[in-house]
């Protein structure tokens, strides 16, 4: 049996704060301010080498499979084995945010996916170590200069085919730029438009074809090569401070939604979203300004509400506040209407009014905005630091319950999958993929509920939150197996932490293990662990999360079987032995955690212990 005491010995206590620490503090404290310095000392390297003249680069005649072998200086793709093996699974495991947060979150809070359970919270903190040195280097100003180089703009015939992929995936959701106006863009860009193109068409046109390329299959290092050429103008268009200063942002926010390299989408959307501010974006357009440019109008209104759900989205997933409280927006939505039925001169049709109506270029954005919306309300009324201490009990149900009942309004009028004249090269727009919006939903609006024991939750809201959980498990199946659909880190991170809401909805909820079948359980983790043993092909980044999940629903389903369930075990994954757990909360202590997480390493160990399974 593992003992309590063992865990306390790897924490000393400062005698001045009388702080936790952990025992290698300063040596750890060392190793980072090395690496800090390795980093400035590069970034002074790079800086003297771009003195020089960059001549940026021309149109050439090529296809896609050429620019996707482009010999480079350094792949961003490339990963590294693990050289440490299982010993460093779960400090690799870490910090579940992923891009969301960027390099190193300091903080999570309550609404967090890492606080909602112990089994969770015990496996973060670290920042994940997968993250090469080159994929830090691809942040804003960044990439380009050493992590890979530049390319030639593609010929026209290839430059439409990664454009038509972005406009017909990425624009359905976040639909911050104008179509009509990026062709133009896009035909000056290529000597053929009316006009002598610049250094902000250049920019986005490069960075829509980056974007394009990583929908598409086998396309190499092209989406990086074509980012690193983006970069080159990007400079030039952020210091405009404009709208198209806020769209270029989020065209790179857009970058790392779809890579596994790239800047923190938090960050992204946050100094997008400030500029908004700044701008007066999050104004009522008609008081601010009643007489403007109507597609100016509706563009800013776009841009606004694109850097909202992005940021409601990511701070919410690690706990952190909301840039902007959504009692502090009172612009409209944009209007439902096509972007081909806009332009300066005004609106050329009526805006879908019906649910029967056809869809616009904008339905499925003004569905995701609305969804936004709810989390930032539930974020709001049930995890602000306010809301705890306003809210008494019943209060509390009352909120939850309206809340619930708008989030059931907002599933019913999920409107129709959009018509693509390609394949489908994302989930965007999806039934499946609302399906998963509403569900991590649902565990979100009652974390707080599973989280505090002492309230003794309620049956039923273990078991609607196992079944949400299970739901993603079975949807993310449906949506990646045997599709042309890539994976991405935050396709990985809802993944990863549905399979744990599951997983510590059986060991907290005696009626949960009760309820589930052995062959659902086997099912749901089965499914789970497949999708994330396809994920980690694709990056090793993704390695440990699937090694570490793999052990806790193995150990999980011995406790089924321990328990009297119907089944013999076919999940044939290798349980952890007392020494494997034993070193990870050795591992875990030692990486300089919030005061909180060792209290909440402890009752992992506790519950477990308590439910008569022991380690």
């Amino acid at each position: 049996m593992y003992q309590l005491f063992a865990l306390s010995s790897c924490l000393i206590e400062d005698p001045s704060t009388r702080r936790q620490l952990p025992r290698n503090y300063v040596q750890t404290l060392e190793e980072r301010l090395e690496v800090l310095e390795g980093l400035l000392q590069q970034q002074q390297q790079r800086g003297q080498s771009q003195a020089e003249t960059v001549e940026p680069p021309q149109r050439s005649q090529s296809h896609i499979h050429d620019y996707a072998n482009t010999p480079t200086t350094r792949s961003v793709a490339s990963e590294n084995d693990d050289p440490e093996g299982s010993d460093n699974l779960v400090s690799k495991a870490g910090v579940l945010s992923l891009h969301a947060s960027g390099a190193e979150p300091h903080y999570f809070g309550h609404s967090s996916m890492f606080s909602f359970s112990r089994i969770i919270r015990s496996c973060v903190r670290q920042v994940g170590q997968g993250r090469s040195d080159e994929q830090f280097e691809s942040a804003l100003g960044g990439a380009g200069s050493s992590s890979i180089s530049p390319c030639n703009l593609p010929d026209l015939g290839v430059g439409l085919i990664l454009s038509n992929a972005y406009f017909e995936n990425i624009h359905l959701q976040y639909p911050f730029l104008h179509e009509p106006t990026f062709r133009q863009w896009e035909n000056n860009a290529h000597g053929i438009g009316t006009q002598v193109t610049n250094s902000m068409e250049l920019f986005f046109v490069n960075i829509v074809y980056s974007v394009g390329s990583l929908l598409k299959p086998n396309t190499g290092t092209l989406s990086q090569q074509l980012y690193a050429s983006a970069l080159l103008y990007f400079d030039d268009v952020i210091a405009q401070k404009n709208i198209e200063s806020i769209q270029a942002v989020l065209c790179c926010a857009m970058f790392s939604l779809r890579s596994t390299v790239g800047p923190s989408t938090w960050n992204l959307s946050g100094l997008a979203l400030r500029q908004c501010i700044e701008l007066g974006y999050h104004r009522n357009f008609k008081k601010a300004n009643p007489i403007t440019n109507t597609l100016q109008s509706e563009m800013k209104k776009r841009v606004f509400w694109c850097a909202y759900q992005i940021d409601c989205a990511s701070s919410v997933n690690v706990g952190l506040p909301l840039s902007l409280p959504i009692e502090e927006v009172d612009t409209e939505f944009p209007l439902d209407i096509n972007d081909s039925a806009i332009s300066n001169e005004g609106i050329g049709e009526a805006p879908r009014q019906s649910r029967l109506d056809p869809v616009t270029t904008v339905t499925h954005a003004l569905h995701q905005f609305r969804i936004r919306c709810i989390w930032a309300r539930i974020y709001a009324a049930l995890y602000t630091n306010a809301a705890i201490k306003r809210h008494n009990k019943e209060s509390y149900e009352a909120q939850i319950k309206s809340l619930r009942s708008e989030l059931d309004n907002w599933m019913s009028l999920t409107p129709p999958e959009p018509h693509r004249a390609g394949p489908t090269l994302c989930v965007f727009a999806s039934t499946e993929d609302y399906k998963i919006t509403y569900n991590e939903t649902i565990i979100l609006l009652y974390r707080g509920k599973l989280t505090r024991a002492k309230d003794n939750p309620p049956d039923d809201i273990f078991l609607e939150c196992m079944q949400a959980a299970s739901s993603i498990c079975d949807s993310c199946k449906r949506l990646y197996v045997g599709k042309p659909i890539n994976y991405t880190w935050s396709a990985l991170h809802v993944l990863f932490l549905a399979g744990l809401t599951y997983l510590h909805c059986l060991w907290a909820s005696p009626t949960c293990r009760q309820a589930a079948r052995y062959d659902k359980a086997s099912n749901t983790f089965t499914n789970c662990t497949m999708l994330l043993a396809i994920m980690a092909e694709h990056w090793a980044g993704a390695a440990p999360y699937r090694d570490l999940f793999q052990a806790l629903a193995s150990r999980t389903m011995t406790m089924i079987v321990e328990q009297g369930q119907d089944a013999s075990p076919v999940f044939t994954a290798p349980s952890p032995n007392t020494e494997e757990l034993t070193q990870w909360a050795a591992q875990i202590a030692d990486l300089s955690m919030p005061d909180a997480f060792g209290t909440l390493l402890t009752s992992l160990i506790g519950d477990y212990n308590q439910e008569g399974y022991g380690f």
